[in-house]
């Protein structure tokens, strides 16, 4: 099990699915789509106690998909933006499945860029803090600067830890 984190436009999806496609059964399971299905009341988890019971109830569920997946004999890639504390829920809760955490952080220049790209999600203040956050994470197991790195070079070079 693959569990990719990097902050907002790294290329967790480009990658994450480039590499899925590239094996004969695995499925994808992206914390922003389960993060979609809270409509009401709907927080981002640095909003206060609801945006962080959110959060962790979301990493719960996507645990539970990636198990599901799992034991049913899938690979699986997880897309999340990690914090310690995630990372230790996902550490503990997919232990069985002995998921390798890659980080994808290229250069702020070259995030903004594709951030500006893609089209706003976050203030700036937002955006630069998940990237500051980013860099002092450090609970992963191979970190990968793709600042000047095709989306294939970068799944060529973790393609062996799924």
């Amino acid at each position: 099990m693959l569990i990719l984190s990097g902050p907002t436009a790294a290329g967790k999806n480009t990658v994450g699915r480039m590499l899925a496609q590239r094996r004969a059964r695995c499925a994808v399971v992206d914390f922003d789509a389960v993060r979609a299905m809270f409509v009401q009341p709907h927080r981002a988890p640095w909003q206060g106690s609801e945006g962080h019971a959110q959060h962790l109830l979301g990493v719960d569920l996507v645990c539970r998909l990636a198990a599901g997946f799992a034991g049913a004999g899938w690979e699986v890639i997880v897309l999340d933006v990690l914090t310690p504390e995630t990372a230790a829920l996902y550490r503990a809760t997919l232990q069985r499945f002995a998921p390798c955490i890659v980080q994808l952080l290229p250069t702020f220049a070259e995030l903004d860029v594709r951030f500006r790209t893609r089209g706003p999600c976050l203030t700036d203040a937002e955006f630069a803090q998940v990237y500051r956050d980013q860099q002092q994470f450090n609970d992963y197991d191979l970190r990968v600067d793709n600042t000047a790195l095709t989306p294939n070079a970068v799944a060529d070079r973790i393609v062996s830890l799924l």
